[in-house]
């Protein structure tokens, strides 16, 4: 009992001591507070008939009506369609590129080349997505230089219309998406391969082996975990992966059933029509989606890796 009043006085003094530091986190859990625990409040909606008039506890109960009217609804499933299928794409082919990128530029032995490498792969992650799409209109268009590189090679008879084609809109989205955040996705896994000991490199060569060989036995289990990490939260995204940005500034009549994804569904049929609580039980659904996916994704890593997120 005693040893807790000291610890007990021991806390309340450290907290004492360091109240002036403590008033830098109180701006940034106040925003956690208003912005990620008090909407919890608004989830109630998916379970009624919101109206502006009446408010959140004054508008009537219905239940699981909303939910009904999600499964019953014959344009929600093409956006579950395109939402799923691109961010697959992004797992499967997206998520190893900055590892890969990381690990190639962890060979390069000149400081300085590594370091404008680096820079110019950082630049693209802070052009805005307004930006990106009229420069992939203007790239992409029927007289672009896309176009005029494939049709002065032969590779194509005729211009092609990249924007207004169902079928190249996943992939214009998954190398957009590649191209602006390559270089900062691989921040992470840079700072995970300064912690490998240089010894670990410095013993493999005495041995023999080549730099092929030290980033597969060395480089590579030593970034593991951060591996796994980002892998599991790039599962639990699945549903909600997809570019808003994107897929809402690229949106036109031609590629609408390819580009339409579930936030871009959620503020056309649900926001700007005034469907509240219809839009907030499909966010509700992809929350709990989401947090499944992490879940499953996490004890799969354990079993097959050992290793996980908790």
């Amino acid at each position: 009992m005693q040893n807790m009043r000291v610890n007990k006085v021991s806390f309340q003094k450290r907290i004492y001591q360091q109240r002036w530091l403590l008033l830098f986190v109180l701006p940034g859990l106040l925003t956690l507070i208003l912005f990620h625990y008090m909407p919890i409040f608004g989830l109630q909606i998916a379970f009624k008939r919101y109206s502006f008039k009446k408010g959140i506890l004054g508008s009537a109960w219905v239940g699981f009506e909303n939910f009904e009217q999600l499964l019953r609804d014959v344009t929600l499933w093409p956006a579950v369609r395109n939402t799923v299928g691109i961010s697959l794409l992004k797992l499967v082919i997206g998520f190893p590129m900055p590892i890969l990128f990381a690990l190639l530029l962890n060979e390069v032995r000149h400081s300085g080349a590594k370091r404008v490498i680096q820079t110019i792969s950082y630049f693209p992650y802070f052009i805005s997505y307004s930006v990106v799409a009229i420069m992939l209109s203007n790239i992409l268009a029927m007289d672009g230089v896309v176009n005029k590189i494939l049709t002065s090679t032969n590779l194509l008879s005729e211009p092609f219309l990249f924007l207004g084609s169902e079928g190249a809109f996943w992939w214009i989205a998954l190398f957009t998406d590649i191209w602006k955040t390559l270089g900062w996705n691989s921040i992470i896994y840079f700072a995970a391969l300064t912690a490998i000991p240089l010894d670990q490199y410095e013993a493999a060569y005495v041995d023999g082996a080549n730099r092929f060989q030290q980033a597969i036995h060395i480089t590579l289990p030593g970034i593991k975990g951060t591996i796994i990490m980002l892998w599991i939260m790039r599962v639990g995204s699945i549903v909600n992966g997809a570019n808003f940005d994107l897929s809402y500034l690229l949106d036109n009549p031609l590629n609408h059933a390819a580009s339409t994804i579930l936030p871009t569904y959620v503020l056309e049929t649900g926001i700007s029509m005034g469907r509240f609580s219809y839009a907030t039980a499909l966010g509700l659904i992809q929350s709990t989606v989401s947090l499944l996916l992490v879940l499953g994704a996490n004890q799969v890593s354990q079993k097959l890796s050992g290793e996980g997120l908790f």
